[in-house]
Parts: structure tokens; C-alpha cells; sequence
């Protein structure tokens, strides 16, 4: 059972709201692309405003599928989403690394390079992501390509798409036809993060992204990021209503481009501290805006996307630690898909940081273990074992207890188990000193998958090409 905190009449005046929003006020594609399709399928324009009916929604959103497989090179690691397990993915769009001393860097290929390799080991990112940290010792126009790259080589996990122009389109989908050829024709093998342009627009490469992304058959993650009181109502049913009709424009678009298009429906709003205008995501409003938004998915009958592990800290310390955690259980336990930012993000989205990319997936394996229920059968409830014991003894050397002592229980990888008096004559380690050495292992020893050799080639061939 899902945690739900609005009635489902607050979610029927929303959507009313929000209809009312889209057949009156509009939202804004500028880009001849998206409005020649709007027009062939009889939507109302007028400039670059569209203008949709609650029957245009309706139809349009019939060929959306309810749930997709998101393909990965390695089939054993593709993810499905939408069949209720979470998929979980890295942060997205920091401009800076911080390190474990609290220095900002910008980062560079190489530092890309490992973070991606950060990704395919870490055990609960089932995607490797993209735009982690944007590297800034390539010009800003071909860092998309070298980033794409990146997660095609470093890693077998499926991967996130790049949308930031119309040449990072192009680039994607033309490394990922060399990737998997013909294969990618009917099936989801890279996703577009599309990102609204808050208040009720797109930008020109935005709805140019969603057209190019549904013709190829790739899959698109429609969110946006709307502050209360300042981008959006500074109440939350109104950024709520508001919001649905930008993301629904969008994925509307999608289906009409190519219906049966794979979206999923997101947002990652929250609201402004009053006091500094600064965006707030370690928020309890963001919480309560992923919840609210997890019921909205649902009365549309879509795959949903929930912020992830977020926090306005800049250091993973306690205030990273509570915020990221309450921002991730919520939205699982409202009931979302595909979670973004699930590991890394410090400082309102502006800086990436290895250790907390390292102690949020931790976090993310103790929500995934918390959601998946305890089996209950005759072997589990274990009277035999219980009978055996009896009254005043204990189970440590029973059968029943040696067959499950590595595989029963959740066991942290980064978090300190080995009590006080150990810690002390370890000389008191912190948790963000653990976290790199777990990162700075992880990445020595991993291993890059195997590739076959001509397609290797020609990635190469294709990036060095295009970098000039």
C-alpha cells in the first residue's frame, strides 16, 4: 500500500485545475518541430502556444505504456519501469565535484570517467545516469559526446541520453545506433531527461529533444524543477496544478509523435527559502510535493519518477545524511518508478560529491530492503527450529541459522557496525573517510566490460571524429 497524503477528490480539483490551465492559458514549444505535429493532429496553436483539450490528453496518453523495459548492452542488467521496483539512478546536472577535505573543483574527462565507473559498481544505481558532473576541459559543445561515450564503455547498465542541444541529440542517438544497431528501432535503450521551462514553456532544444527522442523509439523522462513562490504558486496544490498541465503538455507531444512512446512522468519540485530565495530540496515540501505527484502518476496510469537522495548540505554530513534520506523513502513509499538523483548530489544540485554518491546508494539498499517484505511459509516461520530450542536456549548453531547467516539480513558496506571500543583504537574514523576509501577501491579494481572489438571501434572512431 502506497503512502498517500491528498483525498481523491484534492487529485480530481488538481487535474480539473490543470485542465483548465491547458485549454486556456497554454504552454509554450517554441520549436517549428513540436507545433507541426501539434497541428497535424488538430491541437490548437497559436504562435508557439499550445493549447489541449482534456479529450486530446486523454487520447494521447491511451498509447503510453504503463510500464517499459529500459535496455541495457548487458541484458542481464536491463530495468524495467514501471513493474513496481524502483530503478535508481545518480544525480544529474552538478557543475562541480566537491572532494572529502570540502574543496570545489571543476571536473574533467577523467574524472567522468570514474564516476561512471563509480556507477556500474555501485550495487544499487541500476543505471549509470548522465551529466553527473559536467567535465569542464572539453569545450562545453562536445561534452555531451564524451560524457555519452563514457557510459557506453565504463559501464553495461542502461544509460541516460543527452538533450542539451540539438548536436547533443544527434550525437546520442547516432553513438547509440552504433551501439545497438537495429535493435534500438523497438525498444528503450537510452532515455532524454526533458526538462520544462517553468512557468508553462519548453525551450526550443527541449521540445526539439522530445520530437527527435519518440522518432527514434527512445524512451523520455518529462519533469521539471518549479519553485513554490517563486516559478511556480508559492502553495503546493497550486505549483501542483500548474506543473501537471507543463508535464502533461510534454508527454502529450511525445505520444503524438510516436504513440507508444516510453515516458515517465516526473518532477523534482520544491520551494524557495523565503528568507535567502534560495531553492530548498532537502525540504519536507519536496517530500510532500514527490508523495502528492506519486498519486497524480497513478490517476494517469504512467510511469512515475521521483526526486531521489537530495539535500541542500554542502558536505555529506548529518544534515546530507536526514535530508537525503527522507527525500528517497518518501518517494518509494509513495509508490515511484524510476527515482533520479538517487546517489551523489550536495549543495542544491551544485556539486557531486564520490562519498555521498557512496553513502546514498547504502541508502538505497536499506529502502530497498525495507520494501521488500518479510516471506512467510513454513520454512520461514520456523516451529521445527523453535521446537528444537525450546524455552531458555539460543540459535546460533542451529542449521536453520548457518544456511541464511549470509543472505538473511541487509549488511552496510560504508556504516560502522564494530562497536565503540573498536572505533576507538581505529582511531575514530569518520563515515566520510570509510566512504572514500570505498570509492577509491571500487574504482582501482573495476574491471570495464567487455565490448566487441569492431563496435569499440567505431565508438572511438565516431567521438574523435566529431571532437575534431
Amino acid at each position: 500500500m502506497y503512502q498517500e497524503i491528498l483525498s481523491q477528490d484534492d487529485i480530481r480539483r488538481i487535474h480539473q485545475t490543470s485542465m483548465r490551465v491547458l485549454s486556456n492559458v497554454g504552454v509554450d514549444f517554441p520549436s517549428e518541430k513540436a507545433l507541426s505535429v501539434f497541428e497535424r493532429h488538430g491541437v490548437k496553436t497559436d504562435g508557439a502556444r499550445v493549447f489541449i483539450t482534456e479529450e486530446q490528453l486523454w487520447n494521447a496518453l491511451e498509447s503510453a505504456p504503463r510500464q517499459f523495459t529500459f535496455h541495457a548492452r548487458n541484458p542481464e542488467r536491463s530495468a524495467t519501469v514501471g513493474a513496481g521496483e524502483p530503478v535508481f539512478a545518480p544525480g544529474y546536472g552538478a557543475p562541480f565535484l566537491i572532494d572529502a577535505e570540502g574543496h570545489k573543483r571543476t571536473p574533467t574527462v577523467d574524472d567522468y570517467q570514474n564516476l561512471v565507473k563509480l556507477a556500474d559498481a555501485l550495487p544499487n544505481q541500476d543505471v549509470s545516469g548522465h551529466l553527473l558532473a559536467e567535465p569542464g576541459d572539453v569545450p562545453a559543445e562536445t561534452a555531451p559526446l564524451h560524457m555519452v561515450y563514457a557510459h557506453m564503455v565504463y559501464s553495461d547498465k542502461p544509460y541516460i541520453g543527452s538533450v542539451d542541444s540539438e548536436l547533443a541529440v544527434r550525437h546520442t542517438l547516432e553513438l547509440t545506433r552504433i551501439l545497438f544497431g537495429d535493435s534500438m528501432a523497438d525498444r528503450a535503450v537510452t532515455i532524454g531527461v526533458i526538462s520544462s521551462l517553468t512557468p508553462l514553456a519548453y525551450s526550443p532544444d527541449m521540445s526539439s529533444a522530445i520530437v527527435e527522442y519518440a522518432r527514434a523509439g527512445q524512451g523520455l523522462l518529462v519533469a521539471n524543477l518549479a519553485m513554490a513562490g517563486s516559478t511556480a504558486p508559492i502553495t503546493l496544490a497550486g505549483m501542483l496544478a500548474m506543473q501537471n498541465a507543463e508535464m502533461l503538455a510534454g508527454i502529450v507531444l511525445a505520444e503524438l509523435t510516436r504513440p507508444g512512446t516510453p515516458v515517465i512522468y516526473g518532477t523534482t519540485s520544491t520551494n524557495i527559502d523565503m528568507r535567502t530565495g534560495s531553492l530548498a530540496i532537502g525540504s519536507p515540501e519536496l517530500a510532500q510535493v514527490g508523495a502528492a505527484h506519486m498519486q497524480l502518476v497513478r490517476f494517469y496510469g504512467l510511469p512515475s519518477r521521483g526526486s531521489g537522495a537530495l539535500t541542500d548540505a554542502n558536505y555529506p554530513n548529518a544534515q546530507a545524511g536526514l535530508e537525503s534520506m527522507m527525500g528517497l523513502l518518501t518517494v518509494v513509499n509513495a509508490g515511484a518508478h524510476f527515482v533520479l538523483h538517487a546517489a551523489g548530489i550536495l549543495s542544491s544540485y551544485l556539486a557531486f560529491s564520490r562519498e555521498k554518491f557512496v553513502l546514498d546508494d547504502e541508502i538505497c539498499g536499506r529502502v530497498r530492503r525495507f520494501h521488500r517484505p518479510p516471506i512467510v511459509d513454513d520454512d520461514t516461520l520456523a516451529y521445527d527450529v523453535i521446537v528444537n530450542v525450546g524455552p531458555g536456549g539460543h540459535f546460533l548453531m542451529e542449521d536453520h541459522t548457518f544456511e541464511r547467516c549470509r543472505t538473511e539480513f541487509w549488511e552496510p558496506e560504508v556504516s560502522d557496525r564494530t562497536g565503540l571500543d573498536e572505533w576507538i583504537d581505529a582511531g575514530q574514523p569518520d563515515i566520510v573517510t570509510r566512504a572514500r576509501e570505498r570509492w577509491e577501491q571500487l574504482v582501482a579494481t573495476h574491471q570495464t566490460p567487455p565490448l566487441d572489438s569492431v563496435t569499440a571501434r567505431q565508438l572511438k572512431a565516431y567521438v574523435e571524429k566529431e571532437a575534431g
